[in-house]
C-alpha cells in the first residue's frame, strides 16, 4: 500500500534536492510547488528534532505548545516556501522520512 507524503522546505532548491534523492526509492507522483501565502503552517514541524522509535512513529525532543506556536514558532514557519508531494510504498516510508530529514524538511505532525 502506498502512503502520500507532503514535505515542506525553505527553498525550491531544497525541495528539488530532496526529490532527486528520493528517486532511488519507489516514488510516484512527485511534484514540487510553491506554498500559498495563506497556507496554515501551524501543524508543520521540522524533522531534524525527531527521533525514529520504530514502526514509523516519531517522538519530538521539543513539543511545540500552542502558546509557543502563536508567539514565535508560527512566524518561524514563514520561511517555508515549497512543498514536495509524493507517494511511496509503505515499506520504504522510513527511508523517505530519513531523506526529508537529511534535506531539513518539515512535515505535518499528524502525518507520522
Amino acid at each position: 500500500m502506498a502512503k502520500t507524503i507532503q514535505a515542506y522546505f525553505s527553498t525550491e532548491n531544497d525541495a528539488e534536492s530532496a526529490k532527486a534523492s528520493l528517486q532511488s526509492l519507489s516514488v510516484d507522483q512527485d511534484t514540487v510547488e510553491a506554498i500559498p501565502e495563506d497556507a496554515d503552517m501551524t501543524p508543520v514541524v521540522p524533522l531534524a528534532g525527531s527521533t525514529n522509535s520504530g514502526g514509523g512513529t516519531f517522538n519530538f525532543t521539543e513539543v511545540v505548545s500552542p502558546k509557543h506556536d502563536r508567539d514565535s514558532a508560527l512566524s518561524d514557519k514563514k520561511h517555508l516556501t515549497h512543498v514536495l508531494h509524493f507517494s511511496i510504498k509503505e515499506e520504504e516510508y522510513d527511508r523517505a522520512i530519513q531523506v526529508i530529514k537529511e534535506h531539513n524538511g518539515h512535515m505535518d505532525k499528524k502525518d507520522f
